[in-house]
């Protein structure tokens, strides 16, 4: 389309307008002419099309027959910007409310839109985004619409919210590259994915993703002094005073970025070239040590909500400059930065509004990190408020929410940070995968396995480049054989039941969803061929990485409610594993002509060697069991003795 000025009819067809070139305009625009005759500006042509798969019914399906990626997010993070920017001094590195009352690279879904296939009863909305109308949440918390901007009497903000590129939305007619998927009903977003820029044009290769993460408010938190007597108390009933101890100091972005490569969204799975692995409400439990069982974390708020909530927390009016020793203010979408929310905390002397703000510190902190570097998202607030209920809530679950949702976005090919409670997912990766490991000191059984892990600072720059580069290597090359499937034992989901559970799972208005159905061999069972995931009402994730859309009807509540009926049954999907890695014949076809499982390209020359052997990972499973055994003798002893117990053990098998 460069070079000359094009219209766009109802089938598709582009008539060359280079005689008559319409009027010019600020931004990249094209005309869509509706059913009615009448052209409009910035909307999305659609046609009917030939479905993915066979469907059951014969209802109609669209596809997009043109898409042209505009970007209008003027950050670096590859977000949707969400609200007004922040002042001219702030830091460079501060998304402009990006994460502030929302999830993070959301945008509004708009009017009910057209319905597209996702593959055999799968059905997902693709909206029109109108130039003639604006986007609101309304008091209830549902998306609404106003006749215009000016009608935002109630404090909520107009998104950023574009439907023209639909690129990233694969058909059985879309161009499938060499390496899959060849039917797209699993991953149909992977067409924004960065797996797919890498096949296709690695020259166009980002390179490492900046990580957020806030090491020096976790150390601010440790050495907290308490002003209000029963402060600190308080704070340990509710289970989460131990995060400020299990908090890497230090992050991996390399190998970070190497599995966000393999993450899909449209299943929240890594898939691997041996099928699919995710991080599950029991890995949360044994990593963090957080609940995970427990109220559902779904409560939302409107704009003018949260900050009056705010104003209540640090007692000043939503309209007052809070600044001098504070070295804080106010953000329009009710922000605060964390240093003088704590120091206000501390200031205040009320135990209850003491620990609301210290809590409010941590948990932004550590769980729901954002993009913003020093400030602090508005809706953490709403779960501090009732101090009854903050045993109560399923921190975990909301914890892993937040990070499959932060996940998905940094898979967009325009993205390049990625935030969220990246203690987690290193420790993960740690736990199931012995190639990565660092060194691991002995600890307690209950303790927080993630304090275990020693993260070593590693270099950037090139270094860090050339480690992913490694790193992509190792993971196309990597069997399952060569993955812990069940870390804490084949046993290790037993006393979390919630683990099971199917369907979404929610952090106030972020909602992801969740099916362990897809990791059986994570629970020591053998693999089957999954059932289709839910679909969620709206999405639209294009490959700028704005406007990412996952919308869920509010009843995704009344799921995680209602524990029995949404439990998975082991025994009656599968059965145990004889072998780890056992999978059921068909699954290997079904999963390769469904997914990417590569990065790279086959190398035509020797083949890579193989990156960990079986028996080595036998050897460090066994001096790892050893481990809380030996608990008061030196590491390098217990070790050794490890590789004792290891030789005996083979010598008696050979």
């Amino acid at each position: 389309m460069e070079g000359r000025a094009c219209r766009l009819t109802a089938t598709g067809r582009k008539e060359n307008e280079e005689k008559n070139p319409p009027k010019v305009r600020r931004k990249k625009k094209a005309d869509v002419v509706r059913p009615d005759g009448h052209p409009t500006v910035g909307q999305l042509s659609l046609s009917r099309g030939t479905t993915s798969t066979p469907t059951p019914d014969t209802a109609p399906v669209w596809q997009a027959n043109w898409s042209d990626s505009i970007d209008e997010d003027d950050d670096d993070d590859g977000d949707a910007e969400v609200g007004n920017a922040p002042d001219a001094g702030d830091a460079a590195g501060d998304a402009a409310g990006d994460d502030a009352v929302d999830g993070a690279g959301d945008a509004e879904a708009g009017d009910a839109p057209p319905q597209a296939d996702l593959g055999v009863g799968k059905t997902a909305r693709v909206g029109v985004s109108s130039t003639t109308s604006s986007h609101f949440r309304g008091p209830d918390g549902r998306y609404a619409s106003r006749p215009s901007s000016e009608d935002g009497g109630d404090g909520n903000r107009k998104r950023k919210t574009t439907r023209k590129d639909m690129s990233w939305f694969l058909t059985a007619e879309s161009p499938m590259c060499s390496g899959g998927p060849v039917i797209p009903d699993v991953i149909p977003s992977f067409g924004g994915h960065i797996g797919l820029v890498l096949w296709n044009s690695p020259e166009q290769d980002c390179g490492v993703l900046d990580g957020f993460h806030r090491p020096r408010a976790v150390e601010t938190l440790r050495r907290y002094k308490w002003s209000a007597e029963g402060s600190k108390e308080m704070v340990e009933a509710t289970g989460l005073s131990h995060l400020t101890g299990c908090m890497m100091q230090h992050l991996d972005m390399a190998l970070l970025s190497a599995f966000v490569e393999r993450w899909r969204p449209d299943t929240n799975t890594f898939h691997m070239p041996f099928g699919e692995i995710s991080i599950l409400l029991h890995d949360v439990h044994h990593i963090l040590r957080i609940p995970v069982d427990g109220q559902l974390m779904g409560d939302e708020a409107s704009q003018d909500t949260l900050k009056s909530d705010m104003g209540g927390l640090v007692r000043l009016s939503v309209d007052a400059q809070v600044g001098g020793k504070w070295k804080s203010k106010w953000y329009d979408n009710g922000a605060m930065h964390a240093e003088g929310l704590l120091v206000r905390g501390g200031e205040l002397k009320i135990k209850e509004m003491e620990v609301q703000c210290y809590l409010f510190v941590l948990l932004g902190s550590t769980l729901f990190v954002d993009k913003s570097r020093d400030r602090l998202r508005p809706a953490i607030n709403l779960f501090l408020k009732d101090h009854r209920r903050l045993a109560d809530y399923a921190w975990g679950a909301g914890a892993l929410a937040y990070l499959y949702r932060q996940l998905g976005v940094a898979t967009r090919a325009g993205s390049k940070g990625l935030c969220g409670c990246l203690t987690l997912l290193q420790a993960w990766i740690y736990e199931y995968f012995p190639l990565f490991r660092p060194s691991q000191l002995p600890q307690s059984p209950d303790a927080p396995r993630a304090s275990s892990w020693i993260s070593p600072r590693l270099p950037g720059g090139d270094e860090a480049r050339q480690r992913l580069v490694r790193y992509r290597q190792l993971l196309d090359e990597l069997s399952a054989d060569d993955v812990t499937w069940t870390p804490y034992g084949r046993d290790g989901h037993t006393d979390i039941p919630r683990s099971l559970y199917t369907g979404p799972i929610r952090f106030s208005d972020i909602a992801e969803g969740y099916d362990p159905s897809r990791c059986l061999r994570q629970f020591g069972y053998r693999q089957i061929i999954p059932a289709a995931m839910t679909v969620p009402h709206d999405q639209y994730r294009p490959a700028s990485g704005s406007s990412y859309i996952v919308f869920w009807d509010p009843w995704v509540n009344q799921l995680w409610d209602n524990v029995a009926a949404r439990r998975l049954e082991l025994d009656f999907a599968s059965r145990p594993c004889e072998h780890p890695s056992e999978i059921v014949e068909e699954y290997v076809d079904w999963f390769l002509t469904r997914s990417h499982p590569r990065i790279t390209h086959p190398t035509d020359g020797e083949p890579q060697p193989r990156p960990l052997l079986v028996h080595q990972v036998l050897r460090e499973q066994i001096v790892d069991r050893l481990g809380p055994v030996l608990l008061t003798r030196d590491r390098s002893k217990w070790e050794e003795d490890g590789g004792k117990l290891y030789d005996m053990v083979a010598g008696v098998f050979e």
